[in-house]
């Protein structure tokens, strides 16, 4: 596994690939400052009973979101409040970053990571990653996890590269968290406004710890700091220093173009399709133009694998999280669809994010949830339309040219010449010579117009 770490300015951006295929992007955004993991003091502006929940006004007037199920009692009896109110300060850490529309949705159940563990201040559980599949590696971590409840009075979730740590360097780290949970403690009992006392995306650490994976053999960077920050990590990884974009030198813009398509096609010459909408994403699977094989049900098996892998991949890339409906080619043999959901769970184990897969529905549809952190990259990256405001449709060059020639019909008197722009688009349906002999007079048309469902008319005297 190759990783790319781009120092650009103040931020660092990371590129993870397999097998020379782009699996994994992080852009940090310039703009945004609540980003997921980051703790506010907070004010509770409004319970709203109704939702089950409160708003609550973070930095910059912000509101966000906050669950009454999200409210831990631990929180409560730590801070020796009987019952929150309106008008209170609350300690809040961002869950889930707002949308188009949505502010961050945000929770009391704190979590301050590190590279090998999360301390959990509210929580008393020991969670152990779900991608450490050894059986010794899992109840060597699960000891350490409870004797570090012990010590710490909290929980601890134990991160996968734990796996290959020594018991006295996640010791250390534990203790590292410790003071940064005092620190954010104290900020929090001082403060009396709105505001934010920790972001701990801030950083090339952030970026080095999240992606430079147990997997990743190599490393290539265009900064001797980072190159010395991946070696204090992880001593026997290759690292690669080069002067030019890394990303540039090793494809990354154009793999990320790619995926954001609307379609993708698969190795067979099946084909995916990408559609996202406000409360979900649809993606629907088509055989294209594979005929190899006159077996239908061998087909559909071979396009659905091909496809379950690549949408594990893309929906990882883009970072597209909430309910995902896949409408893979249909397969009548019960061992088929089963082949596939194992193919999408073993696939998911490779994401940072997690991923539930639940099965077929009676529809032949199956549904699957990606834990929706931060925004996607279409969201960081692409703008709605302005020409067609994201339905994907405009109006047809035949009925817009049914309202020119209507309009044309109200010609001047005494006009010489007709003066037409449209969008290129218009080229092959447009018929200049009879719309000259219409008209009577001079045509001149200019395929410039820069939106297709209008046009412009001038007449000249």
């Amino acid at each position: 596994m190759l990783l790319i770490l781009k120092k650009e300015e103040e931020k660092t951006q990371a590129a993870l690939f397999e097998n020379n295929v782009l699996v994994e992007l992080f852009i940090p955004d310039e703009e945004e400052e609540t980003v997921t993991g980051s703790i506010y003091v907070g004010k509770i502006e409004k319970f709203v009973n109704a939702l089950e929940a409160a708003f609550v006004k973070i930095a910059n007037e912000e509101n966000a979101f906050l669950r009454l199920k999200d409210i831990k009692g631990e929180y409560l009896k730590f801070f020796g409040i009987e019952k929150l109110q309106e008008g209170q300060k609350i300690l809040v850490q961002i869950k889930k970053e707002g949308g188009y529309t949505k502010g961050p949705q945000v929770t009391t159940n704190i979590g301050i990571p590190g590279r090998y563990v999360v301390l959990m201040p509210f929580s008393k559980s020991i969670g152990i990653s779900r991608k450490i599949m050894n059986g010794d590696d899992r109840i060597r971590l699960k000891k350490i996890g409870e004797f570090l409840r012990e010590k710490y009075n909290s929980g601890f979730i134990i991160r996968t590269s734990a796996a290959e740590c020594s018991e006295e360097r996640i010791h250390q780290e534990a203790e590292e968290l410790k003071e940064k949970w005092i620190q954010i403690v104290e900020t929090f009992k001082r403060s009396r406004k709105s505001k934010l006392i920790y972001k701990e995306t801030d950083g090339d650490e952030f970026t080095v710890r999240e992606f430079l994976r147990n997997e990743v053999s190599e490393v290539v960077t265009n900064c001797a700091k980072i190159k010395e920050l991946v070696r204090s990590y992880k001593k026997d990884v290759a690292v690669k220093i080069i002067e030019s974009d890394p990303f540039e030198e090793y494809g990354v813009y154009n793999q990320l173009k790619s995926s954001l398509k609307r379609v993708h096609e698969l190795p067979s010459g099946g084909e995916i399709v990408i559609d996202k909408t406000e409360a979900f994403t649809i993606i629907d699977v088509n055989s294209g133009h594979y005929t190899s094989t006159e077996d239908h049900e061998e087909l559909s098996k071979k396009i659905n694998i091909e496809a379950a892998k690549e949408i594990c991949r893309l929906i990882r890339l883009r970072n597209i999280g909430g309910i995902i409906i896949i409408d893979f080619i249909d397969m009548k043999s019960e061992d088929s669809k089963n082949e596939i959901i194992n193919i999408l769970k073993s696939e998911t184990l490779k994401d940072r994010n997690k991923v539930e897969v639940y099965g077929f529905t009676r529809l032949g549809l199956l549904e699957m949830t990606r834990k929706r952190t931060s925004k996607s990259i279409d969201e960081r990256m692409t703008v709605i339309c302005p020409v067609c405001h994201g339905t994907g449709h405009v109006v047809s060059p035949k009925i817009v040219l049914e309202r020119l020639l209507k309009e044309s019909v109200n010609k001047p008197k005494n006009a010489k010449e007709l003066i037409i722009k449209l969008h290129p688009s218009f080229k092959e349906i447009l018929d200049k010579e009879l719309i000259k002999k219409v008209m009577k007079v001079n045509v001149h048309i200019h395929f410039t117009h820069v939106e297709p469902d209008s046009y412009e008319i001038t007449w000249k005297i």
